[in-house]
């Protein structure tokens, strides 16, 4: 399934025409739309990284999500000098100073979005006038997005797209939603070849060493619950090209798969997540 968070309809407009989705009639917190067979979900959130966050834990709480098949994308406008639709690699909180980054496993060119396209991002918590660092982007749902999503979708299942619709001076009054409109279905087509693109990724089952994870997973004393995070490293390794068992084994010759209690296994699964993400 994919979800969508936009923050405001008229950035969602060209998309919910595109993918033929059709509004809940159900009484809801947010306006959601869906797609006939229930593979896309989008929800309009408001403005804002607190709207953002809670429009995007509304949409995986009330639906449920898989990590291991789900992605959720947050498509909508921000202000930058550079036009056209970027690919977010890096967020960062401008009320919280906190950095987050998106996993950037797939590979999107062929989508038209090649690596020139992606750039970091400013959340800030009202319109810009002007552009404190002309090299990012800024917008004022991201940072929220991805926190919220953090909580149950691994970071390369986390996507933001943002398409400039100004440079920061004078937005307010010269943003329309009719403009915002227009700019969002220029770049819909591109939207659209992700989607088809990531759908490829999920039918793509990544093989997994069952031996060697029941194997780690036992040295490691780990419980069901860590078990689950270290097969979602085995996934993540497999799917990003690393071979993990190297790094197991280089881990082993240091001694440090020798552990005695579930305590000092958990420590061993951050290092081996450290050394993945």
């Amino acid at each position: 399934m994919f979800y969508f968070v936009c923050a405001l309809y008229a950035e969602a407009k060209p998309l919910i025409s595109a993918l033929s989705l059709r509004k809940d009639a159900f009484s809801c917190p947010y306006d959601t739309y869906f797609s006939e067979d229930s593979s896309v979900v989008l929800a309009i959130s408001g403005t804002g990284p607190i709207a953002g966050a809670a429009a995007t834990s509304y949409l995986l709480t009330r639906f449920g999500f898989r990590n291991h098949a789900d992605f959720l994308i947050n498509f909508g406008s921000c202000a930058g000098n550079e036009p056209g639709l970027h690919l977010i690699n890096k967020i960062t909180d401008d009320t919280t100073g906190r950095t987050f980054y998106p996993d950037m496993l797939y590979d999107l060119s062929s989508c038209g979005l090649p690596s020139s396209s992606e750039k970091a991002l400013v959340t800030v918590p009202r319109v810009v006038s002007s552009l404190e660092d002309p090299s990012c982007l800024y917008d004022m749902e991201a940072s929220g997005i991805y926190q919220a999503a953090s909580h149950v979708l691994s970071p390369h299942r986390v996507l933001f797209l943002k398409y400039v619709s100004d440079s920061g001076v004078d937005a307010e009054k010269t943003i329309t939603a009719e403009k915002l409109t227009e700019d969002s279905g220029k770049h819909i087509p591109t939207v659209l070849s992700v989607l088809e693109k990531l759908a490829e990724a999920c039918e793509e089952k990544p093989f997994i060493d069952e031996e060697l994870l029941v194997s780690t997973s036992l040295a490691l004393h780990l419980s069901d619950t860590l078990r689950h995070e270290l097969r979602q490293l085995f996934m993540y390794a497999q799917a990003s090209g690393t071979n993990i068992k190297e790094i197991l084994d280089a881990l082993d010759a240091e001694g440090k798969l020798d552990v005695s209690s579930k305590r000092e296994g958990k420590v061993v699964l951050d290092e081996i997540r450290k050394q993945l993400i």
